[in-house]
């Protein structure tokens, strides 16, 4: 008789569970990550310079997306503007929140399966990419439209602003 442990065929259901709970695992744990980079991001970030208001209602709407020098360097009027911009092309706050509850259960339904549907996962995280890049896309577009407004001048003290923002972050 062997005392040599033995290991559990991969195709039994306990360890489809241990891989659903490894997934949950790391999903949970990238999800941390962000909020504490993004916590960390707004605790450190100085937009003092800028007359950024962090209690703002667009606070993150450019910011979050890349934007964090240009936003940084468009006054408060030319964010606010961008804001309402993002906000008649994409729904209101409370529609994106329903969204991101559905996808977020489509999400817990496809964990909790059993089987298990890499498949299926990937799918609703799919379309969470895909929401992100139309919120950027449209970012991007009323960004321009509202730079493309700018006279000559304050588009180089915008440029200005921007490149002092980026050399100010710089090691």
């Amino acid at each position: 008789m062997s005392t040599a442990p033995t290991t559990p065929p991969t195709d039994q259901p306990g360890a489809r569970r241990r891989m659903g709970w490894r997934i949950l695992l790391v999903v949970s744990l990238t999800l941390n990550l962000l909020v504490l980079g993004l916590v960390i991001g707004a605790k450190w970030g100085d937009h003092r310079d800028h007359g950024f208001d962090a209690r703002g209602p667009n606070r993150g709407a450019i910011r979050d997306l890349g934007f964090a020098p240009m936003a940084g360097a468009l006054d408060r009027k030319d964010r606010r503007e961008i804001g309402k911009a993002l906000r008649a092309q994409s729904g209101s706050f409370a529609e994106n929140r329903r969204a991101l509850e559905a996808e977020f259960q489509s999400m817990l339904s496809a964990l909790r399966a059993d089987p298990f549907d890499a498949g299926a996962l990937l799918a609703v995280m799919d379309g969470q990419a895909e929401r992100l890049r139309q919120r950027g896309d449209l970012a991007r577009t009323a960004l321009v439209d509202r730079i493309e407004r700018m006279s000559a001048e304050e588009r180089r003290a915008f440029a200005d602003r921007v490149e002092k923002s980026v050399r100010k972050r710089a090691p």
